[in-house]
């Protein structure tokens, strides 16, 4: 924050001092007229207010006249009169004004100079931007002349005198400010591209288009833009210069949008913007249609209702990073201070000479160009480097959940050789109870003892046997890479092998297409299959079941089978797929409800998708296998 606030003083210091002399007093005197160009004879006899200071008339049209009358301070202290007359010249400025002549009269003649953006620039006494016009030696020790002015941009005229050796003086002290600026404008315009090319980003790609404009508008308002393109004429450059001020405007508040469209600003607010940005778009066609001054005219309201609608954006974002809400804030309040006071300077709202040339113009790049350069790119390299801060954190955040999903893989390997171990264990005992209740079904018989009470075991048993068998295809699948094992099988050799375990086998309507493979794990592809027919089996009410198998595309196998059921025994489609889950009309049929779980489980691990649907009573599955 502090190499913020050092850089932006800098830039503010280089603002504040104001060239002049108080070795001469000038009194200044305007008159404003939109009639037709009037001549100098005319123009004597009009009627001058005087003034002090700089003359500010805000958008004016027509053409101002100004009257200077220059005598040396000296004089009027009482100096003697025979003291050397010195060359004097007068200085005006800004660079800006379109059409600037300046009238002395020499010798009972009137002498004409023009300056002015429209114009050659005179450059033999004035090296910076601003024009320059020779008084002579004071004849009589006081001068008069007279500056007729027209102008498209505000209207604001600077004037001042100094003897013509110390214009370079001068001059070299104006160039090394704007040197400053330029080159702080061209410093963030080659970071920001630097940072483009590090990292893509819409705040960027805009912060580059306004740095670019903002150079642009300091060489044209500077005068280096004419000397950059000294193959065209004045008048273009001139009309370059205003559509780089209105391209300027534009850019600024896309800037301000593109900075606070992360933080979900109020829809009052995106309006707003797109309201802005039409009426710059207007501004262009203005200029190109040569309507220049209703163009600059608008813009100077965009530049300054700007900062009020960002503001409003700031206070109604709901997603700020911590601190950024008060940067900004903070940002643009003070820059709608400066921006209110220039334009009041400007518009002639307030009086007086404004001695460290803070607010000559809304539009003064110094202001509106350079710091907020300065401040976007604080904000960009500050984000830049909390993203990098975020990264690392999520960085070290996935780095824990990679060494807590390690953990956890264990556990569940751990888990699963557990239940492994469990299941082989049972099945052991298991089959000696079994063994047993054969021997005691044979007693039973041989004694023509009751068998339900061997029976109950039995099926206790047989459930019991279930289950484990269940936990134990439920562990496979879930350690067992479908993928890894996957080959190629003949649909017609799979179901030959599934029918060998019925024996009535007028029940099935098979139909598989030729040529019809399945590319999966054999033990999974089994379970799915063996599974779907014996469920049909079970729950067929008319016992057919019919089975199709075919390649519905190159990369997909389709296995389907159906058969009619009752209406009062349709399964429920959203608890079809569920772990134990049995139709109440079965409770006391022999199953847990654990087939079509290990069905829907099996498929999902191959990759493959399991569907139901009901067709009048026809009861359908469909398994659709990748090949």
């Amino acid at each position: 924050m502090k190499h913020l606030f050092i850089l932006l003083s800098l830039l503010f210091f280089q603002v504040f001092v104001h060239a002049g002399d108080s070795r001469y007093r000038i009194d200044t005197a305007y008159h404003h007229d939109e009639a037709p160009t009037r001549s100098i004879e005319a123009a004597q006899s009009l009627a001058f207010k005087p003034y002090s200071g700089d003359l500010r008339l805000g958008f004016a049209k027509g053409e101002t006249w100004i009257r200077l009358r220059i005598q040396t301070d000296a004089l009027s202290e009482g100096a003697l009169p025979t003291m050397p007359a010195a060359p004097l010249v007068l200085r005006v400025g800004p660079y800006y004004l379109d059409d600037v002549v300046f009238y002395a009269q020499q010798k009972g003649h009137w002498f004409v100079q023009q300056g002015g953006d429209r114009h050659v620039k005179q450059r033999q006494n004035c090296p910076d931007d601003l024009y320059c016009f020779s008084l002579g030696a004071l004849e009589g020790n006081t001068v008069t002349v007279y500056l007729r002015v027209q102008t498209d941009g505000v209207r604001v005229v600077q004037t001042s005198v100094m003897p013509a050796e110390e214009v370079m003086t001068a001059a070299m002290a104006r160039i090394n400010r704007m040197t400053v600026s330029l080159t702080l404008a061209i410093a963030l315009l080659v970071l920001s591209l630097a940072f483009l090319f590090l990292e893509r980003s819409l705040l960027l790609h805009v912060f580059c288009w306004f740095q670019l404009s903002v150079v642009f508008a300091i060489a044209a308002t500077t005068g280096v833009l004419a000397q950059w393109l000294p193959f065209f004429t004045a008048e273009t450059v001139n009309d370059l210069s205003n559509l780089g001020q209105v391209n300027r405007v534009a850019i600024m508040v896309l800037l301000g949008w593109a900075a606070l469209k992360p933080c979900s600003p109020a829809p009052a607010y995106q309006y707003a913007v797109m309201t802005m940005m039409g009426v710059c778009g207007i501004n262009f066609f203005w200029l190109l249609t040569g309507h220049a001054d209703w163009a600059l005219k608008t813009n100077f309201g965009v530049l300054w209702l700007n900062p009020l609608v960002q503001l409003m954006g700031v206070l109604s974002g709901r997603n700020f990073p911590p601190k950024l809400r008060m940067i900004l804030l903070t940002g643009w309040s003070i820059f709608l201070f400066f921006s209110t006071l220039g334009a009041f300077a400007s518009l002639g709202f307030l009086g007086g000479r404004d001695h460290m040339g803070l607010f000559q113009s809304i539009g003064d790049w110094r202001l509106n160009g350079v710091p907020i350069g300065i401040v976007v790119f604080w904000v960009v390299a500050t984000e830049k480097s909390n993203r990098k801060i975020q990264k690392l954190q999520e960085l070290q955040g996935l780095q824990i959940e990679a060494a807590q999903s390690k953990a956890h893989q264990e556990k569940l390997h751990e888990r699963r050789e557990l239940i492994d171990m469990l299941t082989h264990e049972l099945k052991t005992p298991l089959g000696t109870i079994k063994f047993a209740l054969a021997s005691l079904k044979r007693a039973a018989k041989s004694q023509g003892e009751s068998l339900e009470r061997v029976q109950h075991i039995d099926a206790s048993v047989n459930r019991m046997d279930a289950m484990i068998e269940h936990v134990a295809l439920s562990n496979k699948i879930e350690r067992h890479d479908a993928h890894d094992s996957a080959e190629t099988i003949s649909a017609q050799e799979l179901m030959n092998v599934v029918m060998q375990e019925y024996r009535d086998v007028q029940r099935f309507e098979l139909s598989i297409q030729e040529g019809t493979f399945f590319h999966a794990d054999p033990h999974f592809l089994a379970l799915i299959v063996e599974n779907l027919v014996s469920n049909a089996v079970k729950y067929a009410s008319d016992g057919k079941i019919k089975i199709t198998i075919e390649n519905q595309t190159p990369a997909m196998t389709c296995f389907r089978i159906s058969n009619r059921v009752a209406d009062e025994s349709s399964p429920d489609e959203n608890r079809l797929f569920e772990r134990y889950y049995r139709h109440p009309n079965f409770q006391n049929h022999p199953g847990m409800g654990i087939g079509l779980s290990l069905v829907h489980s099996a498929a999902a691990k191959m990759g493959a998708t399991v569907s139901y649907q009901k067709a009048d009573q026809e009861v359908i599955f469909e398994v659709r296998i990748p090949c």
